[in-house]
């Protein structure tokens, strides 16, 4: 196993046998990290330690992997759920000590943030790469955006200091399609931004669907190291 593995099952493992519990209902995230969150909840569930559980993935890819944990797979309009999660579960593309961060490498950040916001707490898992001093200028920020608006969107984010490309798939022509039918754009900065001020910003913007940008919603961090060893994070308040 890589060393960056490495980190992303113990920050994966760690929080789940940490935080997850019975009768829970959790929201789980896309992507490298959250995968080995996934696999320790179904490896716990089937072994009878975590009775009542039921999840809600936040994107079709998500969802098969739970699936094929034999977990008890559910949505947020679902009965038992009822629009309100215990606990979410998700890595980040980049996350700052006061654990602002981007979201949506997997082009997911739609579901993640409707997910995030109908939880009680927010939790990042992640290696240590992951860990940056401020945001927007070596990983790119996602915007999700209706097709119609693609143009008009580039004018608007660039006059916003963004360098903005269309997303295009690997494995299939064209540009990557989202779960919701919409494009993706990226966006890279000269500057750090201000990840609260930038994701109101963008979200004010005819066309755009959503952001990747999590402004002070993650209440800790699970930062996995390649020695296999995890760090429990909390917010750095300035």
């Amino acid at each position: 196993m890589e060393a960056q593995d490495r980190g992303k099952k113990a920050a994966g493992e760690r929080a789940v046998v940490d935080l997850v519990k019975p009768g829970m209902k959790l929201g789980l995230g896309t992507g490298s990290t959250a995968y080995w969150a996934i696999v320790k909840t179904g490896e716990l569930y089937r072994a009878g330690k975590l009775p009542g559980l039921v999840v809600v993935p936040t994107s079709f890819d998500t969802e098969i992997q739970c699936q094929s944990e034999g977990l008890a797979v559910r949505t947020l309009a679902s009965p038992e759920v009822d629009g309100q999660l215990d606990l979410y579960l998700d890595g980040a593309d980049e996350f700052t000590p006061t654990l602002d961060c981007i979201k949506g490498g997997g082009a997911a950040q739609l579901q993640e943030k409707i997910v995030c916001d109908a939880s009680k707490s927010f939790v990042i898992i992640a290696d240590e790469s992951k860990a940056v001093a401020h945001l927007g200028t070596k990983f790119p920020v996602p915007v999700e955006i209706a097709s119609l608006a693609r143009l008009p969107l580039t004018r608007r984010l660039e006059a916003l200091g963004a360098k903005v490309v269309l997303r295009y798939g690997k494995g299939k022509a064209g540009p990557v399609v989202t779960d919701n039918g919409n494009l993706i754009l990226d966006l890279t900065f000269e500057h750090p931004v201000d990840c609260g001020l930038m994701e109101a910003k963008i979200q004010t913007l005819t066309g755009v669907i959503e952001v990747g940008l999590f402004a002070g919603r993650a209440q800790l961090a699970y930062l996995g190291r390649s020695d296999g060893t995890c760090d429990v994070l909390t917010p750095r308040r300035d």
